[in-house]
């Protein structure tokens, strides 16, 4: 089965927000509470692999070949993560309100690229980047929580064929994993679920069912839509599932021009986690 930019809404059982990746473990675990689960993935992202051949219950959804950015695109996001490291301390995009301005780096890129690019395409190129960026982040993370727990099971076989006798307590055992998904702070929060919504909102039915891997997800949704208490947790298999319904619109009429309010509305966000 090919990707496709829409799918039968049918078919969008839940849908992983605002990540574009799982860890292949997590891939396979999560299945059990989420049999079909769409993955919503911009362009240049994994576009040589076939997920859905790999995993019947894995769907993947591509935005508007009209935001499809440049050919380009990949060197941009070259010297782009090169500017990060220049400028540390900066989310993905900076704001207006920020020191350097937006439109700064927007030069920056024009300078590579094709002047004449269709709005709509010149509008997704930011949104790229922050998604591409945020999910090398959270594959450097795993990739770390794999290595230390590989260390951490490794220490008593050495130990064993160095004829060495094995302590009661290793010296890894005080270093625990990170969460697999590195924690957010709000305003990255809003670039990532701006730029996800910006390439997939019009492809996601509007009470579809968003799967989230970080509480502060869970948390900005629920306090933009200023939602209640949020209820225990329910387990399914090894996860624990944490579920808000938000409304169709924001009790704060000030927030109805919101992009983020506009695309949450009416949504489900299901924060997943393992025990």
């Amino acid at each position: 089965m090919s990707s496709e930019s829409s799918k039968d809404q049918k078919d969008l059982k839940a849908i992983l927000f605002p990540h574009s990746w799982l860890p292949e473990d997590v891939q396979r675990e999560i299945c059990a509470p989420f049999p079909v689960l769409t993955i919503c993935k911009p362009w240049f992202m994994d576009e040589g692999e076939d997920e859905e051949a790999a995993n019947g219950g894995i769907h993947i959804v591509r935005p508007p070949e009209a935001m499809r950015p440049p050919a380009d695109f990949l060197k941009l996001l070259a010297e782009y993560r090169l500017w990060m490291r220049q400028n540390p301390g900066y989310p993905y995009l900076p704001t207006q309100q920020d020191d350097i301005a937006t439109w700064e780096i927007r030069r920056s890129l024009r300078q590579n690229g094709d002047e004449g690019r269709h709005p709509l395409q010149e509008e997704a190129i930011p949104w790229h980047l922050i998604l591409h960026l945020e999910r090398e982040v959270e594959e450097s993370r795993s990739a770390a929580n794999e290595m230390l727990l590989r260390a951490k099971a490794g220490q008593a076989p050495l130990a064993e064929a160095l004829g060495e006798e094995v302590p009661p307590h290793g010296l890894l055992d005080d270093l625990s994993p990170h969460q697999s998904y590195p924690a957010m702070e709000e305003r990255r929060v809003r670039q990532v679920i701006g730029a996800w919504l910006g390439l997939f909102g019009p492809s996601i039915p509007w009470d579809g069912v968003l799967l989230t891997m970080t509480p502060e997800v869970l948390s900005f949704a629920a306090e933009l839509f200023e939602v209640g208490p949020i209820d225990p947790p329910t387990r399914e298999g090894a996860w624990f599932l944490r579920a808000i319904h938000l409304p169709r619109s924001s009790p704060d009429l000030r927030r109805e021009k919101d992009p983020a309010v506009a695309g949450l509305s009416g949504k489900t966000v299901i924060l997943a986690a393992r025990e």
